[in-house]
């Protein structure tokens, strides 16, 4: 489904997401669509460091629910449960998807991209640009042609999901529930999930780092003389609101160690943390694989939070300046991973913390929505 054209700013709220999707179908703003098609996404925005305009292409469409066990379809990071009772609450009453999960794959020929050349020469059917200035374009594509080749050349490729873990996991819940009750045919669009696809060599897919907001724990000298025995401490004198300093001081790290800032309510400091270059967090006792031990939000919450901050409370947040005008105890600031990291990650089979990424802009939910009704077919 497409908001219909001229309507779409309706279901968008200031802060860029959509919303009553099911009241813009009772209301004629969304058009449901009477053919089987694809969609072209392409986000046009600023890079944040450089200001450098980027476009970032991808593809949405429906992909077959698989069970993490599978490994077909991989996570990257852990799944906090409640998060995913929450979307599966929201399935079970709306019976709708509005917000697709992002999912990487590999593309070495370059053949999707070569599929849709003709497409991003046209005029797109939607077209809106969102408060963080993200331009969103999405382009209808109907040929059986281009959706039997690209379903030829997608349907061997293993996904790495990037975002959304949460709505993924409650779809898998739905389809069972529904199967439950009765047999679900091969191609129920039950079976299947709304996913926007891009290709993980894309050199403008950027990966941003959840900070972690602090709640209970012990104070800076307590915390500080717990730490000494796994970091190296720093002081970063009159830093503590002063993300640009904080970034720049994680950017001088050296020997590719883990670290990250500190810094706590009420004072001017903050204290950069790396991981001593003699601790293994393996040889501590964190319950993790080798590969991922060194990686800064297993460091974090694995190590530093559960050794350090005893009985402190960490919530994710995205962006340094949301994350130290947030009202905490504490602020950590990390440094954001590489998707040849996450990509790693999932090809060892293992997951990172929950909320340890996310991906800079975010999709615009509501562009494109899927319905799910387990009598439909879907091909």
């Amino acid at each position: 489904m497409l908001p219909a054209p001229g309507k779409l700013q309706e279901l968008i709220t200031e802060h860029g997401r959509a919303v009553d999707i099911a009241g813009g179908l009772a209301a004629g703003t969304v058009v449901r669509d009477a053919s089987r098609a694809v969609y072209r996404y392409h986000q046009v925005f600023a890079e944040p460091v450089t200001g450098r305009a980027l476009v970032r292409k991808m593809v949405v469409c429906a992909i077959r629910l698989e069970p993490w066990s599978e490994a077909l379809i991989r996570p990257h990071e852990a799944t906090p449960p409640a998060a995913t009772a929450a979307a599966l609450a929201a399935l079970r009453t709306d019976h709708l998807v509005v917000a697709p999960v992002l999912a990487g794959y590999r593309d070495a020929s370059h053949e999707v991209e070569r599929l849709f050349r003709r497409t991003d020469g046209e005029r797109p059917a939607l077209e809106v640009t969102t408060p963080d200035h993200t331009v969103h374009r999405v382009w209808r594509v109907p040929s059986a042609e281009l959706l039997g080749q690209l379903r030829h050349h997608l349907a061997p490729k293993k996904l790495t999901v990037l975002d959304g873990h949460d709505r993924y996991e409650a779809l898998l819940a739905y389809r069972d529930e529904l199967a439950a009750r009765a047999p679900l045919a091969m191609y129920s669009a039950a079976n299947y999930a709304l996913a926007c696809l891009v290709d993980l060599v894309d050199p403008t897919l950027l990966v941003v780092p959840r900070h972690r907001v602090v709640h209970g724990g012990p104070g800076r000298e307590a915390a500080l003389a717990a730490a000494r025995p796994y970091f190296l401490i720093e002081r970063l004198a009159g830093a503590a609101r002063d993300a640009g300093r904080q970034r720049a001081a994680l950017g001088d790290t050296v020997a590719h160690q883990p670290a990250f800032v500190v810094s706590w309510a009420g004072e001017p400091d903050a204290w950069k943390l790396t991981l001593s270059p003699d601790v293994s967090p393996v040889a501590e006792g964190v319950a993790v694989h080798r590969g991922l031990q060194k990686l800064d939000p297993v460091v974090v919450d694995r190590l530093f939070a559960d050794r350090v901050l005893v009985g402190a409370r960490l919530e994710p947040v995205v962006g340094a300046d949301a994350a130290l005008a947030a009202s905490a105890d504490a602020v950590i600031l990390l440094r954001p991973l590489t998707v040849e990291q996450i990509a790693h990650v999932a090809d060892l089979g293992e997951v990172l913390p929950a909320g340890s990424t996310a991906v800079h802009p975010p999709l615009l939910p509501g562009l494109v929505a899927s319905t799910i009704d387990p009598d439909e077919d879907l091909v």
